[in-house]
């Protein structure tokens, strides 16, 4: 079974945050099992450094309305990746926008036409997928291009707040016809919507967590896609994702001051010492160092950090964060750092050696986001044995188990009564140490996941053979 994975992102090569961690990290999991072969296609970015990777250039392509385009390879391990090149939408700095919370304008047709050469390659030097994986909006329009087409759809949905919606002025550049502008189809409000096309035409749509796949059909979290997504329930699931455990693992990774692991865990001790020493940060043994490593917006519960923040302070927490997000978010914590200082650290940016090591020191992992579809840096804290503290939505609330952390619902109350209970394990070193322990030992490998992902295929490529 070949199955190709077709997103905006994918890590090593181009990424903004955890869909390109999936979008690596599947097929290469994948690509484990007998018999299955697994690669991946993104847009070729200009900001893509060629110098790091065995790269070639393929035979040019043109899409099924005859607009040509360039393909590229580059293969990393077991990984192959295919790259679509068109300089008019993709030699630029920034792969939505020129900054990170801006977008472009001609984004539409940008990813439209991606989404017109994906549809338009039944095989790509001897790769003949038997399913075509989208990840999110940016690749949403591969099934609606192919729903005449035999060739099975998956879409899976990271994010549903993000969903490529424009006005109908734009609707041109996807080249499809007025007949698709419907309430059945595209059409949106008065707009169109890229998402919605594809949990319509996809064959089956997948979310990042089961959980994530309840709430989505509900109002309150639906972000009014709720009525669609009810109507296609039939074909919706949801999949926890996993990480890299060989890329993420404390006993043998070079970024953090010391290795250690659930055998011989002294050198977090060491860990949580040298970084503190380096952000100038005094602990207490009266309570835990909290870390963080996020996006600063109010998704995240940046806002109830903020709101609890003194408090923490007066229970004798400190406080480590890492991240770039709003401007309000920056100014205010980087206030209560300066308010703090050895008690509050904040770095405002992203740096993957910094994260490394606030995951390996960290006592607990602060993670309160609204809403979170599944979420990465849970299980990543864990893997480095760090104990989280979320609120219990999502992926948080299928990952993040009694045994392994502590979770709450609801606002400020609720995650002050959470913050206490935490004291009191952590005044329990016996217990504190069993969490620890716990956390190190838990399994969030894609080997675990990828029997679900296999069950889906094999399910579509069944369906498929019965209506022929």
């Amino acid at each position: 079974m070949r199955i190709l994975h077709a997103a905006s992102e994918v890590y090593p090569l181009i990424s903004t945050g955890g869909l390109s961690s999936v979008v690596g990290a599947l097929p290469e999991a994948l690509n484990k099992l007998k018999d299955v072969e697994a690669a991946v296609i993104i847009p070729f970015y200009s900001d893509i450094d060629l110098n790091l990777y065995d790269f070639e250039w393929l035979s040019p392509k043109k899409t099924f309305i005859g607009e040509s385009f360039g393909l590229a390879r580059i293969r990393i391990a077991d990984l192959t990746i295919f790259l679509v090149a068109k300089d008019d939408f993709f030699s630029r700095q920034g792969i939505y926008g020129p900054r990170a919370d801006s977008s472009w304008s001609d984004n539409a047709a940008r990813f439209s036409f991606f989404c017109r050469a994906v549809a338009s390659l039944s095989s790509i030097d001897d790769f003949v997928p038997d399913i075509i994986h989208c990840h999110d909006w940016q690749t949403s329009l591969i099934p609606v291009y192919l729903r005449e087409v035999d060739i099975p759809t998956v879409l899976t949905i990271h994010n549903l707040h993000f969903q490529g919606r424009y006005p109908h002025s734009d609707y041109a550049s996807t080249f499809l016809p007025e007949t698709l502008y419907h309430m059945g189809a595209l059409e949106f409000w008065g707009d169109w919507n890229s998402l919605k096309g594809g949990i319509v035409f996809a064959d089956q749509i997948t979310t990042v967590s089961p959980t994530y796949a309840r709430e989505i059909t509900t109002v309150e979290n639906g972000n009014d896609l709720d009525g669609v997504l009810r109507e296609y329930s039939g074909k919706l699931s949801g999949i926890l994702n996993g990480i890299d455990t060989v890329l993420w693992n404390p006993l043998t990774d070079k970024k953090i001051f010391r290795n250690f692991s659930s055998g011989n865990i002294a050198g977090k001790a060491v860990c949580k010492i040298k970084l503190c020493e380096e952000l100038g940060l005094v602990p207490s043994p009266d309570a835990p160092l909290l870390g963080m490593v996020t996006r600063l917006t109010s998704q995240k519960g940046i806002d109830l950090v903020l709101e609890a923040i003194h408090w923490m302070m007066e229970k004798n927490f400190t406080l480590v964060i890492l991240g770039t997000g709003d401007l309000w978010a920056e100014q205010v914590l980087l206030k209560a750092a300066a308010l703090y200082p050895d008690k509050i650290s904040v770095t405002i940016a992203y740096n993957d050696t910094k994260a490394r090591q606030i995951f390996a020191a960290a006592d607990v992992f602060l993670m309160p986001s609204v809403f979170e579809p599944c979420g990465l840096g849970q299980m990543m804290a864990m893997r480095y044995g760090t104990v989280p503290l979320v609120r219990s939505v999502g992926g948080l609330a299928d990952s993040v188990t009694e045994d392994l952390g502590f979770s709450f619902l609801g606002g400020y109350e609720q995650f002050i009564i959470t913050l206490e209970n935490l004291l009191l394990v952590w005044k329990n070193r016996r217990k504190w140490a069993w969490y620890k322990r716990r956390c190190l030992k838990s399994d969030f490998s894609w080997n675990k996941r990828v029997s679900s992902y296999m069950d889906l295929y094999k399910k579509i490529i069944q369906l498929e053979g019965d209506s022929e």
